[in-house]
């Protein structure tokens, strides 16, 4: 059966408030330059892309890929707890529904696979 560490990077989709977005450039802006550099660039990139779109109050999405997901949770747990429980909740909970789709259909394409070459 597969597991989670077989299907890696994983890559979830996360939607931000503009207010979100900007609170976790603020906690990754206190974290070394060399360990966040390469993410604040893509979410830069993408909150670029956003504003270009007009998409600036619907909640863009932001695609985020495990270790970004990680640096930006360290990040956020060097703050204090009152400005960032709302979002880490939001964070956690959006990861959990998309990490359940990957596990179901990893077990489904296992139950495939068994069922048609038992």
């Amino acid at each position: 059966m597969y597991t989670q560490e077989t299907v890696s990077p994983q890559k979830y989709t996360i939607k931000l408030e503009l207010d979100e977005a900007q609170l976790i450039f603020e906690a990754l802006a206190e974290m070394p330059f060399k360990t966040v550099y390469v993410l604040i660039g893509k979410l830069n990139s993408r909150a670029n892309e956003i504003t270009k779109q007009g998409q600036g109050s619907e909640n863009p999405t932001y695609l985020l890929g495990d270790q970004d997901l990680k640096l930006i949770i360290q990040a956020l747990g060097a703050m204090p707890f009152n400005r960032v429980h709302n979002i880490l909740g939001k964070l956690n909970e959006q990861v959990r529904v998309q990490a359940q789709k990957v596990k179901s259909q990893l077990e489904d394409a296992d139950y495939g696979y068994a069922k048609d070459h038992s």
